[in-house]
């Protein structure tokens, strides 16, 4: 299997690929029955597949910094070292082992700015990885295959809507078919309506 849709490198060019996504976007994952789409938004950036995933595990690197503002250094002079402005910068990294057609191990990681988005996506990650909801994503693959082939021959035939709405022809005014009043005359305007019957 591919594991970098559309380029031939392989597992490194997958995190340059994800390395050159700026730091304010993120990058998805988005488990089917056979790999995990890393997608960006706007393009796929690579596959890696579920059957060489070794590990999925979330690293921490959120760092908090200190700051001494002048304001606080005029009042407090040197004690401002005591007491310095505190600010935390949540940041973390998904961390993907995984083993390629070839047999060499890779690791990928994915910034993640917020923890409730890195632990929903390691939790989805980790539950993909678990039989029954690789056969439960298969099976739905084959439906939809199934349905699209269907569809496909459906698509000749034309499909006649009925509308729950009608349109008087005199006033213009919208009515539904359940709120008009016996008799089939627009209350608005008084004239016959022409419904057809369903």
């Amino acid at each position: 299997m591919n594991t970098v849709t559309g380029n031939k490198g392989g597992a490194v060019d997958l995190q340059a690929l994800i390395d050159a996504i700026p730091a304010y976007r993120t990058v998805a994952c988005l488990p089917t029955h056979e790999s995990i789409i890393l997608h960006d938004g706007e393009k796929e950036l690579g596959r890696i597949p579920l059957d060489g995933v070794a590990d999925v595990s979330l690293l921490d690197d959120s760092s908090v910094q200190k700051r001494y503002p002048v304001t606080r250094s005029l009042i407090l002079g040197p004690l401002v070292l005591l007491f310095p402005k505190k600010t935390l910068r949540e940041a973390f990294r998904l961390c993907i082992q995984w083993k390629d057609t070839k047999g060499d191990y890779h690791f990928t990681y994915i910034r993640i700015a917020r923890r409730v988005m890195a632990e929903h996506m390691l939790n989805t990650l980790k539950r993909s990885l678990t039989p029954e909801v690789r056969a439960d994503l298969a099976g739905r693959a084959s439906e939809i295959k199934e349905r699209a082939a269907v569809s496909d021959k459906e698509q000749h035939r034309p499909i006649a809507e009925t509308s729950s709405f009608i349109t008087c022809g005199h006033c213009g005014i919208e009515f539904r078919k359940t709120d008009l009043p016996p008799g089939g005359k627009c209350p608005v305007c008084g004239q016959r309506l022409n419904v057809v019957a369903d």
